[in-house]
């Protein structure tokens, strides 16, 4: 394969009164279907000054019209110079959603955030006057068929832990509607591109189903559960407007046989391994981010872990990273994930809540419509960096390999991403720009 590898929600005003769903009972049995209409992020609770990293620094976070209004109101001895200073009007945006914003201080914090590590508006005046965005994260709620849900972002190194580490996680059943935070910011679904291809949304809860059929499947190991995943949404991609619905119900009846069985593997298991270019893919993605000079110090903790598990030290013979890695893969990170298979399937399901997998989420301020397919390959690429830099990590820590480390390296990359605007933009031009934009390039950053 030819390849070159050297080259914030959006706050509105008030409590929107949605509609709830009764989401479906817990399941028993060792994976469990999750329910197709997500509540659990209404269970999450702050942990506050306690937590090992916050969540605000390095985010410049937009207000709505009336939060802003109500900020002009504090007096100058109770925050009132604060929002003097730092809260402006944003004079090119016509959205109320967007109308100002809270620019951070010098040292790249929120001015608002306390020397006890807390908020002081929070403490000031109550979380009733909290921006959107911060009433609500680590929540992220989407508005599907009048039906909101909530799932988490694993940026938050406690709601990391109440995802990855506890079996079901995805199918707690929580009051999304509590008033316990903001309802008003929520995503929705991507309305149909013409340069994107159709995208069958009347089938979106079955082909969810069918997604969440596949992550759970146990008989099979998880890259290639994310191959067939891949495999499902180019078919759902080129499908053509007429007669769509017909054909995509055929395909999903087609893949849900497929669950549990050994159909499919022939496939999967004939598809490329190349753990050399899997390996130099890793590194550049990660090295890039760890240089980045906003880079956050929890991630380089982690970059430099991944290099002492993975890195040939000098002198070494040439080859003999891959075989670290493969080392550390097969006797310290499979047989950890091997005991814990909850975790990454919680990560994949997480994942497709919070981005409406594989139809994508409209009403961000960053919103980029993308293809079916195109959604699919910044999971599965997603997915492959924090497994490689798990492998790597396994590998430096061997047999005192913790769940806490698995926590870390996730939270400290979702981090990077959920901070960056332009990461995963960057992440699909260098996947369509290596030729890695495609199955046969997706099996050499998943298999092992």
């Amino acid at each position: 394969m030819d390849m070159d590898i050297t080259e914030p929600l959006v706050p509105m005003v008030g409590h929107v009164k949605v509609p709830q769903a009764k989401p479906p009972a817990n399941q028993s049995g060792d994976a469990g279907p999750a329910p197709t209409c997500p509540t659990y992020a209404g269970a999450f609770k702050c942990i506050g000054a306690s937590c090992e990293d916050d969540c605000c620094h390095t985010w410049t976070i937009p207000l709505d019209k009336n939060t802003y209004r109500l900020y002009q109101n504090f007096p100058v001895e109770k925050l009132g110079s604060v929002v003097a200073e730092y809260v402006s009007v944003k004079t090119a945006e016509t959205h109320d959603n967007l109308f100002a914003q809270i620019t951070r201080n010098d040292s790249g914090a929120c001015p608002f955030y306390t020397s006890g590590r807390l908020c002081g508006i929070q403490e000031e005046y109550g979380p009733q006057l909290l921006s959107a965005t911060c009433s609500i994260y680590p929540r992220v709620l989407n508005l599907v068929d009048s039906r909101l849900e909530g799932s988490l972002s694993l940026s938050c190194p406690q709601a990391a832990r109440d995802v990855l580490l506890v079996p079901h996680s995805t199918q707690v059943v929580s009051d999304l509607l509590s008033g316990a935070f903001r309802t008003d910011n929520y995503f929705t679904l991507t309305s149909n591109e013409a340069s994107y291809g159709h995208k069958p949304y009347s089938a979106f809860h079955d082909v969810r189903r069918c997604m969440i059929a596949l992550v759970t499947d146990r008989s099979r190991p998880v890259w290639e559960r994310l191959l067939l995943i891949g495999s499902l949404c180019k078919q759902l991609d080129e499908i053509p407007t007429d007669g769509a619905l017909s054909k995509v119900f055929a395909i999903l009846v087609d893949y849900h046989r497929v669950v549990g069985t050994e159909r499919g593997c022939s496939e999967t298991e004939n598809l490329p391994t190349d753990l050399a270019l899997k390996l130099r893919v890793l590194f550049k993605f990660v090295s890039e981010r760890a240089q980045d000079k906003t880079c956050g110090t929890r991630f380089l903790d982690t970059y430099w872990d991944f290099v002492e598990g993975i890195g040939s030290s000098e002198g070494a013979k040439p080859g003999e990273d891959v075989e670290r890695m493969r080392h550390a893969e097969e006797f310290y990170h499979r047989p950890f994930f091997e005991a814990r298979p909850y975790i990454f399937e919680n990560y994949l399901l997480n994942h497709m809540f919070k981005t409406l997998f594989p139809f994508g989420r409209a009403r961000s301020a960053d919103f980029v419509a993308r293809s079916i397919f195109d959604e699919y390959i910044l999971m599965a690429t997603q997915f492959a960096i924090i497994n490689g830099l798990l492998i790597g990590i396994a590998g430096h820590f061997k047999e005192g390999f913790s769940e806490e480390h698995v926590v870390k390296t996730i939270q400290s990359f979702a981090r990077e991403l959920d901070h960056d605007p332009t990461a995963l933009d960057s992440m699909i031009e260098f996947m369509q720009k290596t030729n890695l934009g495609n199955l046969v390039g997706i099996s050499i950053l998943l298999k092992n």
